[in-house]
């Protein structure tokens, strides 16, 4: 095992065996099941102050992304370490919530808003909503004017500049989903209905970028729209999108350089275009979040094919990591109480369900792995519970957060009973 740099902070592998804060993989499996997520809170206060201490610093803030996980348990987490939490649906705000943050502290997203989204904004007290449509903006006025209040919002506009990652997490391009073009967005800002607060502009280009490039190259844009559209914004939100490295050969991008670049390019720019500087919202999500969890697997069958292909199956798959099906994400299991024993060959880790795609990670060196040993993949800590599914019905895994030495089972395994329980017999 040489994939240090993606283990979590408090992750240790003496003696051949993995370990986090202390406490042994193998003891946290047998008493809580597999498959099981494992967070550890040591790296995600770590990465919170990558990015809470330069933008505070700068007058700006950061505010994390529940996309990439809505645990609330994990939020606490991340609320004591001093983000905000942006949030996309009426759920996702009913978890931050439920997590203690405030209502203030919310910056509501999503491109097609529901009135039960907007509802829940309201009645928690966003901060923020921002506006991705004219529509929107009409259903959130005239609900917030029937509630005697002026709202805060943002304005989503997209800026048509592509970034360099799956196609499936681009936002920013001029065909996106997402957000107004650049008309459009001066014409909504400037003419708010009544019960609407104009606060600034919003942005976001994409997800898995790995370098502040192209959030500067968004800020610059937008000095130069706003100066030439005659808006003064308030406040500037560039969304979120720092990628993480999954495997030992990527690059693995620096929170803190990123946010504090960010910090710099924004008064920077608006200076360059003689605007005055806004404050500074980032929205990080997957930056925070992957690296402190790792997911713990059981093998149940290896078997040889006749093509060569020797196929390591275990308990869990693609309803509890969807991204490899999605995106061929690239993902380095490895045997998590053999780290000494030298690799024997390359192996595909395989899950139980009824895909052929359900596939965990293809060519992995590993050694000789036999039913029963208990299998780690680092880098999971985003986009896997608020991806997992129930299909095939398998109930979605228990999670345990790892801190001080103590792990506290923070979200129980799903039953047969939980998938039934929405049914009408």
């Amino acid at each position: 095992m040489n994939a240090r740099s993606l283990l979590p902070l408090r992750a240790a592998t003496g003696a051949g065996r993995l370990s986090i804060d202390g406490l042994d993989a193998e003891a946290l499996a047998d008493e809580f099941g597999t498959p099981l997520y494992v967070y550890d809170a040591a790296t995600l206060r770590e990465r919170a102050a990558a990015y809470v201490e330069p933008l505070t610093a700068a007058g700006g803030r950061a505010v994390f992304a529940l996309k990439a996980n809505a645990t609330p348990a994990v939020l606490r987490v991340l609320r004591d370490a001093g983000l905000g939490a942006d949030v996309a649906s009426a759920g996702e705000i009913a978890a931050a919530l439920a997590a203690g943050f405030n209502g203030r502290d919310l910056v509501v997203h999503g491109n097609a808003k529901g009135s039960d989204d907007l509802d829940a904004a309201l009645a928690a007290g966003a901060g923020l909503v921002v506006l991705d449509a004219p529509e929107e903006a009409a259903l959130l006025a005239g609900k917030a004017a029937a509630a005697g209040i002026v709202q805060d919002v943002l304005v989503r506009v997209t800026p048509d500049i592509d970034v360099d990652t799956h196609a499936k997490v681009r936002t920013g391009h001029a065909g996106s989903k997402f957000g107004l073009d650049p008309d459009a967005a001066r014409a909504l800002l400037t003419s708010l209905p009544t019960g609407l607060r104009g606060r600034g502009l919003h942005v976001h280009l994409g997800s898995q970028v790995v370098d502040a490039g192209p959030l500067q190259a968004a800020a610059t844009w937008c000095a130069a729209f706003c100066a030439e559209a005659g808006l003064t914004p308030e406040i500037l939100d560039l969304g979120g999108g720092l990628g993480v490295a999954y495997t030992p050969t990527e690059a693995t991008p620096d929170p803190r350089a990123y946010a504090s670049a960010l910090a710099v390019a924004v008064p920077a720019a608006f200076a360059a275009a003689g605007l005055a500087a806004p404050s500074l919202i980032l929205e990080p999500g997957r930056s925070v979040v992957a690296n402190a969890g790792i997911t713990l697997y059981r093998v149940r069958v290896v078997k040889r094919t006749a093509a060569g292909t020797t196929w390591v199956s275990v308990d869990g798959g693609m309803a509890d990591n969807p991204r490899v099906a999605l995106y061929d994400a690239p993902y380095r299991p490895f045997l998590a109480t053999r780290l000494d024993d030298p690799a024997t060959g390359r192996y595909a880790v395989a899950g139980r369900h009824c895909e052929s795609g359900d596939i965990l990670a293809l060519d992995v060196d590993l050694p000789s792995p036999r039913p029963g040993d208990l299998v780690a993949v680092p880098m999971t800590g985003a986009y896997h519970a608020t991806m997992a599914s129930n299909y095939n019905q398998f109930g979605r895994p228990a999670a345990v957060l790892v801190d001080g030495g103590a792990a506290t089972l923070v979200t129980r395994r799903e039953t047969a009973a939980d998938l039934l329980a929405r049914e009408i017999p």
